[in-house]
């Protein structure tokens, strides 16, 4: 039975009930709901969606909630165009294969373009992955033809950091941010920006860059105050197949075996025994005597 019907039904059997302006009242709320009721049994017209695909159109919306998808066997996200549920599966998502919560992308807007429509049941796959594809080629091309772009940092880590340029993230490893075995994380912070250029492209397809200029700390360090046999305080900076660097001052690396005794990290806080200063030669040696837990 259709709202029209409906009304008249209830017209019907409350007629000696209802005065003369409430039936006028009704009368005027059937017609909106008729026409309501008619509205939405409009067939869709499916054509300007698959007109969507094929220019593969860039569009955004807000996601409105995350669920695992029996039909589809994944999990996905959901957000609505003209009212149309579409369904990004988690595949579809990401530049990269990732096993994070979809949770996060609740609320957030994101940029998608259709792919594919199901009529029957009245809804539609979206793909993320296909935008960023495409963002990810074109910057990959501009910074092997040698453009400069500035980048924003977003994470931290061990050996290096990530940084977005655009929608786009790239690395940059420690090793090509300064001339000694400063970090990147050692001066700058998270939002601060660099300019960069391309270094190489990894075989998983992880872009790597470079400052345009090395950093160079500048601070001074005097070797006249250091000795065989003093213990100061140190951070593994680099270790390598054949030993171990260790900042013990600013712009001072000293140079040690990789210890038997325990095991270590780069990053780590140690104590580091001084048995050689090669003061010429601005180079110091030694040996880690243990770590250092931070509080």
């Amino acid at each position: 039975m259709g709202i029209r019907d409906l009304v008249k039904k209830w017209i019907g059997n409350h007629n000696d009930e209802v005065g003369s302006t409430d039936v006028a009242v009704l009368e005027r709320s059937e017609n909106v709901f008729f026409a309501a009721d008619e509205e939405s049994n409009q067939p869709i017209n499916y054509e300007v969606y698959y007109n969507m695909i094929k220019q593969e159109v860039e569009l955004t919306s807000t996601v409105l909630s995350s669920q695992y998808d029996g039909a589809l066997t994944s999990d996905v996200v959901k957000v609505e165009i003209d009212g149309i549920p579409v369904f990004i599966e988690r595949n579809e998502l990401e530049f990269k294969a990732h096993q994070l919560p979809l949770m996060r992308y609740v609320g957030e807007k994101i940029q998608f373009q259709l792919i594919s429509i199901n009529e029957k049941e009245g809804w539609m796959l979206g793909s993320a992955k296909k935008i960023k594809e495409k963002e990810f080629d074109l910057l990959h091309k501009e910074l092997k033809a040698g453009k400069i772009f500035e980048a924003e940092l977003t994470k931290n880590l061990r050996y290096g950091a990530y940084l977005l340029i655009g929608n786009t993230s790239v690395q940059m490893l420690n090793k090509d941010f300064a001339e000694d075995h400063t970090t990147i994380g050692d001066v700058l912070t998270i939002g601060d920006t660099i300019k960069v250029r391309f270094n190489r492209i990894t075989e998983n397809k992880n872009l790597r860059v470079e400052p345009i200029v090395k950093y160079k700390n500048e601070a001074s360090v005097s070797l006249a105050d250091m000795e065989p046999n003093q213990v100061v305080l140190g951070a593994v900076r680099s270790i390598k197949k054949w030993g171990v660097f260790v900042r013990i001052a600013p712009n001072l690396d000293a140079l040690c075996s990789i210890p038997t005794h325990l095991e270590i990290k780069e990053g780590d806080t140690v104590s580091f025994r001084i048995t050689q200063v090669l003061k010429e030669e601005r180079r110091v040696r030694g040996k880690i005597v243990r770590l250092v837990k931070k509080d």
